[in-house]
């Protein structure tokens, strides 16, 4: 059976670096974001749902500003079927 990860983002933050344009604020060459890759937001903290094991604590992931999120202590042969919300950025 195929372990499942559920991830919610649940606190975001405006992105330092172009204020929440989402761009690097040159209007004759409007570039996405390096930071934010064009979002204008950064993601500040996620709770994880397996379904195996319940809420995981925070100890078993980490995760950085642009949504990316690291399990620790998984065996990397294990089969895992990720589900990201839709909508993340709007």
């Amino acid at each position: 059976m195929t372990r499942t990860l559920t991830i919610r983002y649940t606190s975001f933050r405006e992105c330092p670096n172009c204020e929440r344009r989402g761009d690097d604020g040159a209007s004759w060459r409007p570039l996405p974001c390096k930071r934010c890759e064009g979002r204008g937001k950064l993601v500040t903290d996620i709770e994880i749902e397996d379904s195996a094991r319940g809420k995981l604590p925070r100890s078993a992931y980490d995760f950085n500003a642009k949504g990316e999120v690291f399990l620790i202590d998984v065996d990397e042969d294990e089969e895992i079927e990720v589900i990201r919300p839709e909508g993340l950025w709007d």
